[in-house]
């Protein structure tokens, strides 16, 4: 019996030699994929590979599946013998444990132990070709992992040491939200993926913010019910709030501003997408934040400069959402159910302006008894299974 257990380990430690030398031999692999045996058969019969259980071409690794139980008994035990026997671990030793927990990693990224230990080595050896290097690992296990929280942060943590290191992050900043945007496209609604992107704000500069903008658009605008892309872009506008000096409740606003312009625009862009798209929650969500703003910035400057107009700036904006409202209601229907979808979402949506201050729900009220009839009747007019509901919200 422990003859054959030896022999076991000493086949699950040659196969993981294998493993290692292969990544050891090709520091450009950008993509893994674990296929099962039959699968990686027809991969070896056209190539040079003498393997059975790995395949490896321009930059692509193929690993069967039937070798992962001993590929992952023979890394973990590896990875342990290499921690465990280095607690301030010398440079052979530091080689060691990167190797070990590269290999673990690849197998299993949810292994925090392994994540811990590299930071442990490159918090010794931190210079700048290492870190590049855990940012290429991140990535690979990325590739077909893209949702996996632990590469996340560790890639964060990788990217803080490097922001010690380099002056212009520029560069940097750009092939990480080049990297979120080709994930986002093969996993949709990757929440820790657009969160990463995010993060990134505050070491972006004003223009590569506003770049960062303007790039984002057509990919919103082929995204629209991926509510993360919004959220980015909702980083970004109060970046540009921040790095102009607007902030919301303190300033009026300055009607030349570039803040104003910005905000008019995205105003703008977002009900012709509202239009465009029905039915879209989304769209309706981004559309509540740009309002909030926009409506209290609009309010701040009739108390501070009272309009000698009839109709203030803040009457034509809801007269606007008011009409917006009307369109959706008054829609023909489709045999998708996406008008009616959208009619609830934009009642819901005059509701929720009416809430954010006493003066505008009376403004809302009277604008919308000249035109499509009180609130109450609204609410039951799209969603009458609702009305209990609408009740408690209207007196809430």
């Amino acid at each position: 019996m422990e003859s054959e257990a030896a022999a076991a380990a000493q086949g699950e430690g040659d196969l993981l030699h294998q493993f290692e030398r292969i990544l050891h031999d090709d520091p450009l692999i950008d993509e893994v994929g674990f296929l099962h045996p039959t699968q990686l058969h027809s991969l070896l019969a056209g190539g040079t590979n003498t393997s059975q259980h790995f395949w490896c071409s321009d930059h692509k690794l193929a690993v069967s599946t039937d070798a992962l139980p001993d590929l992952y008994r023979a890394a973990r035990r590896a990875h342990s013998d290499a921690t465990l026997n280095a607690p301030s671990p010398s440079p052979s030793a530091a080689a060691l444990i990167m190797t070990h927990s590269k290999a673990l990693l690849i197998l299993c990224p949810d292994l925090l132990t392994a994540w811990n230990s590299r930071k442990k080595v490159l918090s010794v050896n931190c210079d700048l070709k290492h870190l590049k290097d855990e940012l290429q690992l991140c990535a690979l296990i990325l590739s077909y992992s893209p949702k996996n929280e632990s590469t996340w942060c560790h890639r964060r943590w990788v990217i803080t040491k490097l922001a010690q290191q380099i002056q212009d992050m520029s560069e940097l900043i750009d092939s990480e939200s080049l990297l979120v945007k080709q994930i986002a496209e093969k996993s949709k609604m990757n929440y820790r993926a657009w969160r990463h992107r995010c993060w990134l704000i505050p070491f972006m500069k004003p223009k590569q913010v506003l770049d960062e903008l303007n790039k984002s658009v057509k990919w919103t605008e082929l995204h629209v019910a991926d509510n993360c892309c919004f959220h980015y872009r909702r980083s970004l506008l109060l970046a540009l709030l921040d790095s102009h000096g607007v902030e919301n409740g303190k300033d009026s606003l300055n009607w030349q501003s570039d803040a104003h312009l910005m905000w008019k625009e995205e105003l703008r862009w977002n009900e012709m997408l509202i239009r465009r798209y029905q039915g879209r929650e989304s769209l309706w969500i981004h559309r509540r934040f740009l309002s909030q703003w926009w409506l209290q910035q609009l309010i701040n400057s009739e108390e501070t400069c009272p309009s000698k107009e009839e109709e203030s700036l803040a009457d034509l904006f809801l007269a606007q959402e008011i009409h917006l409202l009307s369109d959706c209601l008054t829609a023909p229907g489709d045999e998708f159910g996406e008008t009616r979808v959208q009619a609830g979402l934009a009642a819901l949506y005059t509701l929720w302006i009416s809430k954010q201050d006493a003066v505008v729900k009376g403004k809302v009220e009277e604008r919308l008894q000249q035109s499509v009839g009180s609130l109450k009747e609204v609410l039951a007019r799209v969603s009458p299974d609702k009305s209990r509901l609408w009740t408690q919200l209207l007196h809430c």
